[in-house]
């Protein structure tokens, strides 16, 4: 009979503590189902990303680097299918700690340089470690309230989550 109140007593104090840690806001993080923490970023160029100024809006962000053949790949073809998606906003952080690089890379991949933000701190930056990008570069589609709808997006696997 302890054994038995001893338990109901335990589910009772459980089901207390989860009913007061739910939230209608979704946690912060990088994984889908959270909410992407914000970011701002003073480019080379003098251009301002803040990832706040975009909330009400459909976000694809991608992380890049001109060094990884994968990354670039993937850059390029998000840009060129988001330039049909006018609900879709574009928005692409390369890691290039050579500005030269970034610039030449944009113009010969035929890149949209208004979407474009480079981080020139590289891996060394602030950002980069916090999206952990040392195990690979990512991209995030993000909702309008933004929270990570889906992560690692290519656009074959925008269109079937569009």
């Amino acid at each position: 009979m302890k054994y038995v109140n001893f338990c109901l007593a335990a589910l009772f104090l459980l089901s207390l503590t989860l009913g007061a840690s739910k939230t209608d806001k979704p946690s912060v993080g990088y994984y889908p189902g959270e909410q992407i923490p914000n970011f701002a970023l003073n480019d080379a160029f003098g251009k301002r990303l803040d990832l706040d100024s975009y909330k009400g809006k459909k976000v694809v962000i991608n992380f890049w680097a001109a060094y990884d053949a994968p990354s670039r790949a993937t850059n390029v073809l998000l840009n060129d299918m988001l330039k049909s998606h006018r609900d879709l906003v574009f928005l692409s952080v390369s890691f290039d700690e050579n500005r030269t690089v970034f610039e030449k890379t944009v113009r010969w991949d035929n890149i949209e340089p208004h979407s474009q933000f480079c981080d020139a701190n590289g891996s060394k930056s602030k950002l980069y470690k916090e999206f952990k990008l040392n195990k690979g570069f990512k991209s995030y589609l993000i909702d309008e309230n933004g929270v990570i709808v889906a992560m690692n997006v290519s656009p074959e696997k925008l269109e079937s989550v569009l």
